[in-house]
């Protein structure tokens, strides 16, 4: 039995086609919508074949076959069955490979109903707009068969449209639009504009963004998009206080409600689990840490701290500038403080690589079989001390000397040629990039901290510009156990509408920093103690100078590299608790309020027609 007798219809570019962080807000929320909808419950996604194999499990389309019979014969091709993640939702793809000669009268239409400039757009516009037309047509199909009332969200500028199509065709389906970051917002922010100095001014002085502005930056089609689907939806939602803010100025309506991201904590596991786990994934950390840095010079493997960042390429709205000159603040600290533990820094940003550097593939060639000899002595080496050790005639020098008179020269050849590249620094970046490294931004401001991996540097840095992945033939370890194995995830976001990363950071049970910048981080703010050491940490980043905003992460973070290892499991075990503020049992309801309000909206229009 379910408890809505309505129909909720979630559409969004990334169901069932993983690409952001939208992938991780439905598929995480999914069971929360099934508990409250039951087989009432629709996600409506993209089809994406190679994608589709993995992402979806076809079934008969029953009930809804005739729909798809009116859709196909206008060639938009739909696919039913069960989206593969937790509560497998009912899930309709649609396929408009055969639609998309439609694109230009499509693109007439918005021009001469809503003045939506799509004249010189692309194909990011023109796939998403003519699929989102096609999920309009869907519905107005399901609005027409089916027998019980239909709520809709839609999810971004991309299915947008399919919204527009609802109200030009005056479908009376209640609508929620949720915008998690402004397409025009994230393009001013990305070019180093103090875009919260825009916003707030621009409020104050209760004026909207000029359209100008997207001209300039090169988004008008999108941004005209977001701008009319905002006017037009019955409930307008964003992400977090933060966004709410921008929408209001970049969009010209201020949210009716927001809707704060969360996850399923119950795929998490327990403290007591990730505390095993944190054991087995820094080894396997370690591990690569000997292979990457011992071919030329020795390390401090002894309880080292690890930080890892993540996350997308956007160098400033990501912090990435932030990040690197606090460690080089922190490294010369260190240095000058003779501090002998070494840290290593993780920048696990993914970029455009040819391959795995192949002086670091040699390197971790000939560690693996360093290890595959210890691997193979062992066991004679157990036989051997168990042997001197029932004769009661057990020495030190004997076992030295049946490794010496077996193993001596075979040993000593492996260690010379692992450590072939003694005096030299280890690279920076694990990877061959298909661009000068001398252009990256990354590398670049790695080497203007003077972290160049030299051997007296306390700071140990590796950009890894591949995504983690077990399946990786370097590293082979996934992100989740990263964090898992991580002291520290640091994600100083300049512009973070809301900021999924440092949720799954502290529901790892790994310390992490925020921003106040950061939806995120703003939500934590107002909801946790913040006098509290609580391994949440935030950051604040509105109005301040960049020196001391540097300053006081490079604080934050050499901190956490001096804490006792008493320290850092009590400060991991906080923010695993913290984690559970941002579950979906407490955040989900928040959208059932949303389709409640759409719905009581819709109502009000009606009795006054």
């Amino acid at each position: 039995m379910t408890k809505s007798d309505n129909i909720f219809v979630e559409v969004s570019f990334e169901v069932g086609n993983k690409v952001g962080g939208i992938y991780t807000v439905i598929s995480s929320k999914a069971t929360e919508m099934i508990d409250a909808y039951g087989d009432n419950y629709y996600t409506v996604g993209f089809y994406e074949q190679e994608k589709a194999q993995y992402e979806f499990i076809a079934k008969d389309a029953g009930e809804l076959r005739p729909i798809f019979d009116v859709l196909n014969k206008k060639g938009i091709k739909c696919y039913y069955g069960l989206w593969n993640i937790p509560g497998k939702p009912r899930c309709i793809l649609i396929d408009v490979k055969g639609f998309m000669q439609r694109s230009d009268d499509i693109k007439k239409l918005l021009w001469e109903q809503y003045r939506i400039d799509s004249i010189n757009s692309d194909s990011w516009f023109e796939e998403p707009v003519v699929w989102s037309y096609a999920v309009g047509m869907l519905l107005e199909q399901m609005n027409h068969k089916m027998q019980k009332p239909i709520v809709a969200q839609f999810h971004e500028w991309m299915s947008g449209v399919a919204l527009l199509y609802l109200k030009t065709k005056n479908i009376g389906i209640p609508t929620v639009f949720t915008v998690h970051a402004t397409m025009l917002g994230r393009s001013i922010a990305g070019q180093g504009v103090n875009l919260a100095e825009m916003i707030d001014d621009g409020l104050k002085m209760k004026e909207t963004i000029s359209i100008d502005e997207a001209y300039r930056y090169g988004v008008p089609a999108k941004h005209l998009t977001e701008v009319e689907c905002a006017k037009n939806c019955d409930v307008f939602t964003t992400v977090s206080a933060t966004t709410a803010k921008e929408a209001e100025f970049i969009l010209g309506r201020k949210p009716d409600m927001i809707l704060p991201n969360g996850l399923d904590m119950e795929h998490f596991p327990a403290m007591e689990k990730l505390s095993y786990r944190h054991k087995i994934e820094k080894d396997r950390v370690l591990s690569f840490l000997s292979a990457y840095f011992e071919p030329y010079y020795n390390v401090n493997l002894d309880d080292p701290r690890i930080i890892l960042i993540s996350g997308r390429y956007e160098y400033h709205n990501k912090g990435l500038d932030v990040f690197i000159d606090a460690l080089g603040q922190i490294n010369d600290r260190l240095k000058e403080e003779k501090y002998e533990k070494n840290t290593f820094v993780f920048i696990a940003i993914p970029s455009d690589v040819r391959g795995e550097k192949l002086e670091v593939l040699e390197n971790f060639s000939l560690y693996n079989e360093l290890e595959s000899h210890v691997d193979g002595i062992l066991p004679e080496l157990r036989w051997q001390l168990m042997q001197s050790l029932s004769h009661g005639e057990y020495t030190q020098e004997s076992i030295q000397k049946y490794l010496k008179d077996q193993y001596n020269n075979r040993f000593n050849r492996l260690a010379l040629a692992f450590r072939s590249r003694a005096g030299k620094n280890p690279p920076l970046c694990a990877h061959d990039l298909n661009y000068p490294e001398k252009e990256d931004s990354i590398i670049g401001r790695l080497r203007h901290n003077n972290l160049f991996n030299q051997a007296d540097n306390p700071i140990k840095v590796i950009f890894y510009p591949a995504y983690l992945s077990s399946a990786d033939r370097l590293f082979s370890i996934d992100y989740s156990s990263m964090l898992v194995a991580s002291s520290l995830a640091v994600f100083p976001s300049y512009y973070e509408p809301w900021g999924y990363t440092p949720v799954e950071a502290v529901a790892s049970g790994c310390i992490a920093i925020t921003t106040d910048l950061a939806g995120f981080g703003q939500y934590m703010s107002e909801n946790m103690d913040l006098k509290k050491d609580n391994g949440i940490k935030i950051l604040n980043r509105r109005g301040r100078k960049y020196r001391d905003i540097v300053t006081d992460l490079g604080n934050m973070m050499y901190d956490v590299v001096t804490m006792s290892e008493h320290e850092i499991i009590d400060q991991k075990h906080n923010a695993k608790k913290l984690s559970q503020l941002v579950g979906w049992n407490i955040l989900a309801q928040n959208y059932l309020d949303a389709h409640t309000l759409a719905l009581q909206k819709k109502k009000k229009i009606r009795r006054k027609y």
